[in-house]
Order: C-alpha cells, then structure tokens, then sequence
C-alpha cells in the first residue's frame, strides 16, 4: 500500500467492508464540517433515498480494497472538497444570475458559454482550496480529472473543446512545450485574463452574494471578448450544464460535467443497511437502529434524532422521598463482603495470629458495603398532552430519584421524548448532574421511544430496568410492542406507568402485562419509590395475572394486598 497524504490523519481503518465504508464515509463528513456550511449530507449512491444528500459518491469509488488505499483517499477527500466549494460558494446562484443571458442567446452559443462558466468556476473553486491545506487534495483529483479529459479529445479540426481544456489544464501544467494552433492564441489570451480576475474574486473579504455578483460580470465580459473569435471552432460535446426552468420552477439543475459521469450502481441494500447502523451508532440520527430492531421495511418508523438542546430544570426536591429512597438503596440493594486485615481491634483473625506479639495487628472487620448494581433508566413521555403541571411532577420526580443516588455510583439516566414535525426525539434530562428538562411537544411515539432507551443503556450491567412514564397510548411510529420484545430479547425490565389516562383498556392492548395504571400524576413519586424497593428486594416487578384483561379484585401477593380494578392493576 502506497503512501498518501490521508496517511497522516487516517487512523480509523478496518479491513471489514461495511465498518470501513462507514469509516471513510463518516471520515469524508469531518471533512466536509471543517469547511463551512451549506454543504449537505455526503452519502453513498442508494442512501439518498430520505432526501437532502449534498454530495453523493458513485460505489464504485470506493468498492474493491480494504482498508481503502490511501491514493484513493487523497483523490476522493480531494473530490469531496471540490464539490462542498462549489457549494459553499454558492456556484448555483452564478447559473442563476446568468439564467436571463441564456435566455436570448442561439442554442450552439449557449453550449459554448455555458463551458465556459462550468470549467472558470472549477477553476475558481481550485483557487479556492489552494489557499488552505485542503488545495493539496483538491491537487490529486484534478490531475485525475484533467488526464480522463485528455484522453477524451479528438485530435483534428479545431474544437472549443480543447479550447477549454487547454486553458483548464494550462493553468496548473507547462503546456508550451506542445504546439499550440494559432487559432487558439487570441482566445486563450482572453481566457487567462478571465482567470486572472476569477483569482482577485477568490480573495475579496466580502460575502458570497457579492463574489457570485462579480463572477457572473466577468463571465459576461470574458463572453463579448469570445463570442466572435470562436465561430470557426467544432464543438464535439453539445451538452448543457444548466438547462432552464420546466413548468412552475423558478430554479434549473446543473448537470454533472462529462468527466464526473459514472455507472450508478448501489451496493447491496444488506450492505446499506450495515453502514448506515454503523453510522448511526455515533450519530445524532437514530433511525437506522431502530429500523434493524424493527424491519428496514416497516413503513411506521418515523424519523428518530437525539436531541442535545435541552433547558435547565428548576425542580422541587422534596427531602422526605430522597431520605426514603436513600434507605431503599442502602437497604435493599444486594451486598458485597468487604474484610479489612491487619486492625488493632475487632475479630481475631487465625491468619494473623503471628503478629500479635510483635506489633498487635492481628484482627480482621468484616463490612456488608451496598452493591447498586441495578442500572435504572427513566423514559419520560414529553408529548404535548403533558404541559404544565403533569411535566413539572415528572421533572420534581427525576430531581428526587437523582438527588437519593449523588454518591452511590450513580447508575441513573433519564430520557425525554418528543414529537417535532414528524421526527422522533430523545433528550438526556441529566447533563453533568444536572437536571435538564424539554418543552413538550407533539404525539406520542412511545414503541421506538423504548427502543431508543433500551439501547441507550449501559451494556455491560446485569440488572437493568426501564422505567416508562406516559399518559397515554401511542399514536405514532411503529408499534409497541416491538419495544417491549426488544427489551425482553436484551433482559431489561421494562414498566409503563400510564398516568391519568381514562381509556385503560386501550392501553392494555398495547403493553399487556408490561403496564401498571395511576390515577393522577400526584402519586407518581410514591408509585416510583415502592417500584423501585420491589425490585430491589424481588429482583423483578410483580406478576399479578396471566391474563390481564381479566377482572381480579384484592388478590394478594406474597402477603401484600394490591386492589385489582376493571382487569387492571393499582398500586396505591
């Protein structure tokens, strides 16, 4: 494997195809942010499909050897950075501005100004990128780009296509010492200078309005200069770069120039899928791990997003819960067998006996520490329904639960859940021990909000439990019940506390056994507090019935009364 220039940067590498594509990919976006906005979504052909991509590599590109060469990094990274300039500086709004001038000009003029303004912008985004580090990159891609336009001239008559290319690759190769026909010289002369201003634009301070403002004044000048000393010349390649707007648009498309035309062949959609979960893992966008939880194909997933703009909390601790809850921790929670050796007190210990007469140190204290190897993680509906008070009792409940662990190696994590314009999204309420809390906020998705929590959860904890407050049903994204086979499949205890909501039997359809019913959201903190000793002592919450849409009335549990109404079960 040659050397590259990526070589000193590049470390993440792997010889797996789906974690390397996903690497390189995720590689190519850093890329990408350190450059400026307005760019897009860089993406592979076939990921596109959810719209918004900025830049989209063609497979087979980067298919074929891994970990991918660095040669091949270097004139990719190269691409890459080309086609975000041209985004960053607004090429687009240059077509755009030049759109009316297209409009009263012959067909064959408009292809030969219409090269003109494609290759003078690669040159300017060039210039560009030289002025940084990222010119080396951009370096490799065009040496690629110039050689394939090369090898496409026909020799012959004289042609505007290897006009262009001439003045193209003269800038950046000694072409002097190959013949130049005369007929190329006077245009030429007027195509340097157009360079030459092109360069001065690429240095002003001002904004991107006005650098497009005076690239499209100079494409105009440089085009009256031309347009009569080119008439003579064959055009081999009559392809446009903008067409004109179709129908009611107000906007054309630039097409990809003829040396950047590939074959599009996407990978393997199982190919696809394990980028795009490997991506996601340290990504804000979730919804490819939701999706093979729950089925690439299954057309309710909706959009799911970690949210990281969370508000500060002002919560009511109330003392009495946190005391209560502390001695739950400590009380109820396993033990781990601490021995302290070598005391001047305490039992005698037999290994120790032969330092008694020389420095009394022969005693041993055996100590119970707390083990809290349970892993808790609240999942809080924040869905519009829980405005005002309801969401302040769940944030004094989370500030209670939070405040009874300071000190105890705290295991907490608490999510909230909400709705934005169709999108998922799961908010971290403790931040750096604080509470932080989200505005509520549209429907309730709770079936790939208990996905999303179930794995957020620490991995390597043996005891996890999933504490889900709601008060209400689900009504948008995939159903519910793919979350709770999820947490079974992952041996997480998963309970919904359905909080004040009438139609019960509703929301027994949807969790069956996995829901507990409270009146109203002023038992919430109670309710927590005896869930969380239940299992501290029992290992697991209760089981009161195989059939939950069966009426039972007082049924006792292990000694304990606990009111059965309507086939549902109360816990006050």
């Amino acid at each position: 494997m040659s050397a590259g220039i990526s070589e000193f940067w590049r470390k993440n590498t792997s010889a797996s195809e789906a974690t390397e594509l996903a690497n390189f990919l995720r590689a190519l976006r850093k890329v990408a942010g350190h450059l400026g906005p307005n760019i897009g979504v860089i993406e592979y052909a076939g990921m596109s499909h959810r719209g918004g991509a900025g830049i989209v590599l063609e497979p087979e590109m980067v298919m074929g050897q891994y970990p991918i060469p660095f040669p091949k990094v270097d004139y990719l990274v190269g691409l890459v950075t080309h086609e975000a300039i041209h985004k960053i500086e607004w090429s687009d709004h240059v077509w755009k501005l030049l759109e009316p001038v297209f409009k009263n000009m012959p067909g064959l003029s408009v292809v030969v100004f219409q090269k003109i303004i494609h290759t003078g912008e690669d040159i300017y985004v060039d210039l560009v990128a030289d002025q940084k580090i990222f010119g080396l990159y951009v370096q490799q891609a065009r040496k690629k780009a110039i050689e394939e336009t090369r090898t496409r001239l026909i020799s012959g008559a004289p042609s505007v296509d290897e006009l262009i290319y001439l003045w193209w690759a003269g800038q950046y190769h000694n072409l002097s010492v190959h013949p130049i026909k005369p007929v190329y010289e006077e245009p030429l002369a007027v195509l340097r200078h157009l360079k030459e201003g092109l360069e001065s634009v690429s240095q002003m301070k001002k904004g991107a309005t006005a650098r497009c403002e005076r690239r499209t004044e100079l494409y105009k000048e440089a085009w009256e200069n031309l347009k009569d000393r080119i008439t003579s010349l064959n055009i081999i390649d009559k392809r446009l770069f903008w067409y004109p707007p179709a129908g009611n648009s107000t906007t054309g498309k630039p097409d990809s120039p003829p040396h950047k035309k590939r074959s599009s062949h996407a990978p393997p959609p199982r190919l696809l899928q394990e980028i795009e979960l490997q991506l996601a893992k340290n990504s804000i966008d979730m919804t490819p791990i939701i999706q093979s939880i729950v089925g690439f194909d299954n057309e309710d997933v909706v959009p799911t997003s970690r949210w990281d703009f969370s508000i500060s909390a002002h919560p009511l601790i109330d003392r009495r819960i946190v005391s209560r809850l502390k001695a739950i921790f400590q009380n109820y929670a396993g033990r781990n067998k601490v021995v302290s050796r070598g005391l001047l007190s305490g039992k005698i210990d037999p290994r120790r006996l032969y330092r008694a007469p020389i420095t009394g140190r022969c005693f041993q204290q055996n100590d119970h520490i707390p083990d809290l190897d349970w892993n808790v993680t609240l999942l809080l509906d924040a869905s519009g329904s829980m405005r005002g008070n309801k969401w302040r009792m769940v944030e004094n409940t989370v500030a209670n639960i939070h405040k009874s662990l300071i000190g105890f190696h705290n295991r907490l994590q608490a999510y909230a859940y909400f709705e934005k314009d169709g999108i998922l999204m799961i908010s971290q309420l403790i931040k750096n021990n604080r509470i932080q809390s989200v505005p509520p906020n549209g429907l309730t998705a709770s079936g790939q909000a208990i996905i999303a929590g179930a794995y957020l959860m620490p991995k390597k904890r043996k005891r996890n439990i999933l504490i889900h407050v709601t008060d209400g049903e689900s009504n948008l994204g995939c159903d519910v019940q793919y979350g709770i086979d999820y947490c079974r499949k992952e041996k997480i205890d998963l309970i919904t506390l359905g909080c004040g909501y009438k139609d019960r039997h509703a929301m027994l359809l949807q969790y069956g056994k996995a829901i507990q019913f409270l009146d109203h959201f002023g038992q919430l903190a109670r309710a927590m507090e005896r869930l969380l000793k239940w299992t501290f002592l029992y290992g697991k919450r209760p089981v009161l019935h195989e059939n939950p849409y069966l009426p039972l009335i007082n049924r006792k549990v292990s000694g304990k009364e606990l009111t059965v109404k309507n086939g549902t079960k109360r816990i006050f």
